[in-house]
């Protein structure tokens, strides 16, 4: 349902909007019109009269509060204030400031993951806990036959995998090493099956994931560990695969922002675009 979406993507979405500000400031305009389209929808989906009139108060309230929460950082960012448009009352303005003070306050510090605690904190806060439960990778790896199956299918030729994870390089020396490591096998399969997973997907949903990769990329991405991603639900990714999935969808969305990335793997992407044309015919 809507405020489903809402109740996971709006924290996430107020992190990847704030990491692209600050990294990209090339794509501000094309932010600021993206921006200003989705708020200044959400505005007209809990003022609507007919949608007023058919929605439950208590979920369109807290639908606004969310909706509220993307319009100040939207205000911040741009200095443009849409929050009037919403006819938000007292208490609703009162807590929307109070849970987006709590990203400010987190944003610049963030650790990997924290981002699900705000999730979890909010939906706590607006009372939607029982529309959904966050359980951990581990958990959920017990309660599914995935992992065994993605194990098999994504095993690391170069068995970096086998490290002791105390010992893990930093991205940047595992990114050089690939220089020098030649093609990488490996990636270029991920990137085929990238290619194939984003075939007929609109070019905003794939820029969507990218964004998402590269807020995930601000912390490091490892060979050896494992990756999940809010747009691409239900897949657990390997080092390797997410650093296809990273350079495919933005050599596909945002191509002139690719070498930004410094990652080396233009032949591989080359090779594995040949075998997906190949498979294609």
């Amino acid at each position: 349902s809507g405020i489903n979406r809402q109740i996971f993507n709006t924290p996430i979405d107020l992190f990847i909007e704030d990491f692209l500000y600050k990294k990209f400031p090339e794509l501000r305009p094309y932010q600021f019109i993206s921006l200003n389209n989705l708020i200044r929808e959400g505005s007209k989906a809990v003022t609507d009269k007919k949608i007023v009139e058919l929605s439950p108060k208590e979920i369109l309230s807290k639908s606004k509060i969310y909706n509220l929460i993307s319009a100040l950082q939207f205000r911040d960012l741009c200095g443009v204030d849409l929050i009037p448009e919403f006819k938000a009352n007292n208490s609703e303005l009162k807590t929307a400031q109070k849970l987006y003070n709590e990203f400010a306050e987190l944003k610049d510090k963030r650790q990997p993951g924290e981002e699900y605690d705000l999730v979890q904190k909010w939906a706590d806060v607006l009372k939607l806990s029982d529309n959904f439960e966050l359980v951990s990778e581990t958990e959920y790896r017990n309660r599914t036959d995935t992992g065994i199956m993605l194990d098999s299918i994504s095993k690391d030729p170069f068995e970096l995998k086998n490290e002791d994870p105390e010992k893990i390089k930093e991205t940047e020396k595992f990114l050089k090493s690939q220089k020098s490591m030649g093609t990488n096998m490996a990636v270029i399969m991920y990137m085929t099956e990238a290619l194939r997973y984003f075939e007929n997907m609109e070019k905003i949903s794939i820029r969507d994931i990218a964004f998402e990769i590269a807020l995930l990329g601000a912390h490091g991405l490892h060979p050896d560990r494992k990756y999940k991603l809010n747009s691409i639900s239900g897949k657990e990714f390997s080092g390797y695969q997410i650093l296809a999935y990273y350079y495919v969808s933005w050599k596909l969305a945002i191509p002139e922002k690719l070498a930004e990335l410094k990652l080396p793997y233009d032949n591989e992407y080359e090779l594995a675009e040949k075998l997906f044309k190949n498979d294609a015919r």
